[in-house]
């Protein structure tokens, strides 16, 4: 998110182990069901990605510090790949690698339009299938259509979805996130106007078929999306029960503003109904909400970010609306960067405050396994 990378980064201006190893023992990870961390050197100097995966044993290791590059990065995955995006102040691209071998690269592609000086700051990429994704370029009002089969980087972009209606003074509309449902791409627009939080943030609907912009139809409104009562939205998550999409929003870090919140989007109807509600400046009990991931239609986790390096976990019971700080002590009053669900509906969380990343099982909040990633984790991602 935005906000809180530039936060991080201007900051840098002004042992708990598992079983790890460093990228140097081995030529080739293999990599079966495994997560993929980005991962961030302390003082924002470097960057690089680490793989967890299980040993003969069963036992999830940590192979750390591979294809060292720029600290501002995320990681998206799509089957036995996964894609190292490397942000505005890391170099504009996307780089593919295969799971089976994490350490060569398959291609690197720029983000940028051909000519322009402007950086294009790629945010996230949303995956149709093989030879079909979405980009999301925070920097542009343009996200692109790719091919991630591409060989040549002239093959890489496809097609374009223009997101100028939603821009404001600054003439970009913050693009930050996205999720496909049913044959349609949810982005969300935090629409910040040089990083102030002062219009509605929207979530647009495109068809992944066509690549047209879909009407949600809100009565009195101009602009063809989903108008949010949160602001600064960064996560966003389908909930297949439900038949819900979960926005987080964040509000405003400098100067702080209490104006999100998580809320749920009704995917019958396009109706938004706030499940969490940030505060105000009075009162907040959370602090500002920074992360989120969704377990199940009746749990989900949060982070509570009353100050740098002081953030907490939190579980919200959806069934009794009750919240309560994880038993996990290392996640309290700690440092959390990302929160990602695996497959078995196993929460993984970034703990920057002690370079680990912590597994933890919902059904009882407990710690299950914790792998330490020399550079601080930020967002996790999962291959097949």
């Amino acid at each position: 998110m935005k906000n809180t990378k530039l936060i991080s980064l201007l900051l840098s201006l002004l042992t708990l182990a598992s079983c790890t190893q460093d990228s140097t023992t081995s030529s080739s990870i293999i990599a079966d069901k495994a997560a993929i961390v980005a991962t961030v050197a302390a003082d924002y100097s470097s960057g690089a990605h680490t793989v967890i995966s299980k040993d003969a044993n069963g036992d999830r290791i940590a192979t750390n510090n591979l294809v060292p590059t720029g600290s501002d990065i995320t990681v998206a995955a799509n089957g036995t790949d996964f894609y190292r995006i490397e942000r505005a102040f890391a170099g504009n691209n996307i780089t593919k690698f295969s799971a089976s071998d994490a350490q060569t690269p398959i291609w690197q592609y720029s983000t940028n339009d051909v000519g322009s000086a402007v950086l294009s700051n790629p945010y996230d990429m949303i995956f149709v299938s093989e030879t079909k994704a979405y980009v999301l370029r925070n920097g542009s009002s343009i996200a692109w259509i790719v091919n991630p089969s591409a060989t040549t980087e002239a093959e890489f972009k496809i097609g374009e979805l223009d997101l100028s209606a939603y821009a404001d003074a600054d003439g970009v509309p913050e693009m930050s996130a996205g999720v496909i449902v049913n044959g349609k791409l949810y982005i969300t627009l935090q629409r910040l106007d040089n990083f102030a939080v002062t219009q509605l943030a929207y979530v647009a609907i495109f068809d992944v078929n066509t690549d047209l912009e879909i009407d949600a139809n809100i009565p009195g409104d101009t602009l063809m999306g989903i108008p949010l009562q949160t602001r600064n939205p960064g996560n966003i998550i389908y909930e297949p029960v439900s038949n819900s999409i979960f926005v987080q929003g964040t509000g405003s870090f400098w100067p702080e503003e209490f104006t999100g919140g998580i809320e749920r989007i009704d995917l019958a109807n396009y109706t938004t109904t706030l499940t969490v509600d940030d505060g105000d400046a009075i009162t907040h009990p959370y602090g500002l909400i920074t992360e989120l991931a969704v377990v199940s239609d009746s749990v989900l986790y949060f982070v509570g970010y009353a100050g740098y390096a002081d953030n907490t976990l939190y579980k919200l019971n959806l069934n009794t609306a009750e919240i309560t700080p994880t038993g996990v002590v290392s996640l309290v009053n700690g440092q959390i960067s990302s929160l990602s669900v695996d497959s078995q509906g196993l929460l993984w969380v970034s703990d920057s405050a002690n370079a680990t990343v912590r597994v933890i099982d919902p059904a009882t909040d407990a710690e299950v396994d914790a792998l330490y990633t020399n550079l601080n984790p930020e967002k996790v991602v999962f291959v097949k």
